[in-house]
């Protein structure tokens, strides 16, 4: 006999599994030569590598911080929320390093593709969340949901296009 939780396991697998899926193929989209591989020139890849850096710093910190807060009060929000949390802030610290520094999109990526899946992306999140408010799932009792998640992925490509467009205005933008 099967419960709920199995279920939602099951649920989560295939949905990381088609999520792998989806990004393969919409890598392949929006690089020109259909590779998997997006290429970087060297200044990009430094400044990327540079980038990685300060993102895994802020992981650390983020979870640090966690920790401690976790031996203090209860966090509100179940734990998928929490340590995705981590996730979306050091990929948001790492694009958002490289968007500013000229280094994330590559030297095959077709930028009107790359932005045009972005774009979907942040509609589809953020569609999930508002449902998922509307109908009582993103906070119940006072304790962020899972759909929270996608919140969360919102924000962060919300975030990241909000640093392209400064970058750009600020006239230092070359691709961003």
């Amino acid at each position: 006999m099967s419960t709920g939780n199995e279920f939602r396991s099951m649920g989560m697998v295939v949905g990381v599994i088609v999520g792998v899926v989806i990004s393969v193929l919409l890598i392949r989209l929006v690089n020109r030569d259909r590779k998997l591989r997006t290429e970087y020139d060297e200044m990009q890849k430094i400044i990327r590598g540079e980038g990685y850096k300060i993102a895994f710093y802020t992981v650390l910190i983020y979870e640090g911080l966690l920790i401690l807060l976790d031996t203090c009060i209860q966090i509100p929000a179940v734990p998928m929320v929490t340590h995705f949390g981590a996730i979306a802030l050091g990929v948001t610290v790492q694009a958002g390093y490289c968007i500013w520094n000229d280094a994330y999109v590559g030297l095959n990526t077709r930028l009107g593709r790359f932005l045009l899946v972005a774009l979907f992306a942040t509609a589809i999140n953020a569609a999930v969340a508002v449902m998922a408010a509307v109908s009582g799932r993103l906070i119940v009792d006072g304790v962020l949901q899972d759909p929270f998640t996608n919140l969360l992925c919102a924000l962060m490509f919300v975030i990241l296009g909000a640093v392209a467009i400064v970058h750009r205005m600020a006239g230092s933008g070359q691709e961003a």
